[in-house]
């Protein structure tokens, strides 16, 4: 490569990166947590933990399901859905999509009892931010997009820079290094040691947003107006035929039990998840809702379909097992420190600087990066610490996580920012360490006999304990290159 062309990616690779990484930061990080929404949401409604794991479907829990489902839909709601019990949520959830959220009754397979859990996002907060940033439709999709090809950019230019030293970049991190040098370590071991995973990501991800990125493609979908309006108002979703009889016949159908239920008018699909599978593509079948006759099941994918859903599961990892979600869990974590650590090697190896726009730059990096982590884990804090009968409580957790990452960027604006640096490691430490003792004491000791509050408090402990740690060995920005 010529002195020329690597200039050329350089400048390619640092501000693509700098314009775009802040962005790109909240997107992984998010992205990441999301990998485990239905954990989350779990250990973020304590009042579930009474379910245990492989409880089975009971035909009261159906029966009951059904006849909320027909008071929805004689009361004009809008249609719902069935959330099966399966290996990761054991409990009977009937959701419906209110506008910002799926929302609903939680039920107990066993009894059909309704489960008074508290209102919140869960994890599926996380999964949103992810592919919209919470920006109103369509724009927080298409802006997701656009971050999506700019970080494809980066990381080819990056691989292309460190072509010749990537088995090197392998074995190479020198803490005691510079900060310049520390980071930029730090930035090329990650970047070329999950190198697999941030490619299957970034295309993978690019061929999920592309509609997004580029609506004009969506012309060919568009319904005219007249053909719109004369569409049939509130028609019957709720099944009148037995519920229960058509998850029998869907399971001998299938050849597995059904993961989640979707109505429609005068129809119930059935759809069972290929578990252990890198593959999106639920299989389904479709009955006559208020006859409970067969309608006709899924026909096999072509290759084009199949090579489709193949990408979106690798992208999703939902139907991935646990040792194979836990390894995308990482992947993320490396794809979040590489980017972040980059953002701060370009502030830290022009430490000279005094331009407002430098100056700028260092603040964001501690506002976006450690703001957002701060927020995430106060977001637990706050999912405790909220009185659990609040009507408004989900919003109210929403709103604290905003208002925790506002006041990031005023800190870091009114502070300098090695002040600030101080201070925000100490809120993410103090915010992680305080997580699994609000945990014991607001939530029974009886739901610590599982393995996901462990897991979950164990994880904002390594948090805070990280981030405090940062404080003493990895070394300040003035020290000398």
């Amino acid at each position: 490569m010529t002195p020329a062309r690597r200039a050329r990616l350089a400048w390619l690779h640092r501000w693509v990166g700098l314009v775009s990484g802040w962005i790109a930061f909240a997107i992984f990080l998010t992205g990441t947590l999301s990998l485990f929404d239905t954990e989350l949401t779990r250990w973020m409604q304590p009042e579930t933990e009474t379910v245990p794991y492989g409880t089975q479907l009971s035909l009261p829990a159906v029966d009951r399901a059904q006849q909320i489902l027909r008071d929805s839909n004689q009361a004009g709601a809008p249609p719902s859905f069935l959330l099966l019990p399966d290996a990761r949520d054991p409990t009977l959830r009937i959701l419906h999509y209110d506008g910002h959220n799926f929302v609903g009754p939680i039920l107990d397979p066993r009894t059909g009892e309704k489960i008074p859990a508290r209102q919140t996002e869960g994890g599926n907060f996380f999964f949103n931010f992810h592919y919209t940033l919470r920006i109103p439709s369509p724009w927080g999709a298409r802006l997701v997009a656009c971050v999506a090809f700019a970080f494809s950019a980066m990381v080819l230019s990056g691989v292309l820079l460190h072509l010749k030293r990537l088995m090197p970049d392998y074995f190479t991190l020198r803490l005691k290094a510079s900060l310049p040098r520390c980071l930029l370590d730090l930035h090329v071991l990650t970047g070329s040691a999950m190198l697999p995973f941030h490619v299957i990501i970034t295309w993978t991800g690019l061929i999920l947003t592309a509609e997004n990125a580029l609506p004009v493609i969506q012309l060919g979908h568009e319904v005219p107006v007249q053909e719109a309006s004369t569409t049939p108002v509130a028609p019957q979703w709720a099944p009148e035929a037995s519920l229960a009889l058509m998850l029998q016949n869907a399971h001998t159908q299938l050849g597995a039990s059904a993961s989640y239920v979707l109505f429609d008018a005068g129809k119930a699909t059935f759809y069972a998840i290929r578990h252990n599978s890198l593959s999106a593509n639920d299989t389904s079948v479709t009955f006559n809702s208020q006859t409970g006759r067969l309608l006709n099941t899924a026909p096999p994918a072509t290759y084009a379909e199949e090579a489709f859903f193949i990408m979106d599961g690798l992208h999703i990892a939902r139907s991935m097992g646990p040792l194979l979600r836990w390894l995308w869990f990482g992947g993320g974590l490396a794809s979040t420190l590489m980017i972040a650590s980059g953002l701060v090697y370009y502030t830290a190896r022009q430490k000279k600087q005094t331009s407002a726009s430098f100056q700028l730059a260092r603040r964001l990096n501690l506002a976006v990066m450690g703001g957002l982590i701060c927020s995430c884990l106060s977001l637990f804090i706050l999912n405790r610490l909220i009185p659990t009968m609040w009507c408004t409580r989900n919003t109210l957790e929403v709103i604290g996580f905003f208002s925790i990452w506002a006041c990031s960027f005023f800190l870091s604006m009114a502070l300098s920012p090695n002040k600030n640096r101080t201070v925000v490691c100490w809120a993410i430490g103090l915010a992680g360490m305080a997580v699994p003792v609000i945990d014991w004491i607001m939530v029974p000791a009886s739901a610590w006999a599982t393995s996901l509050h462990f897991t979950v408090n164990s994880l904002c402990i390594v948090t805070g304990l990280a981030s405090i740690t940062s404080l003493y060995f990895i070394p300040s920005n003035n020290s000398h290159d």
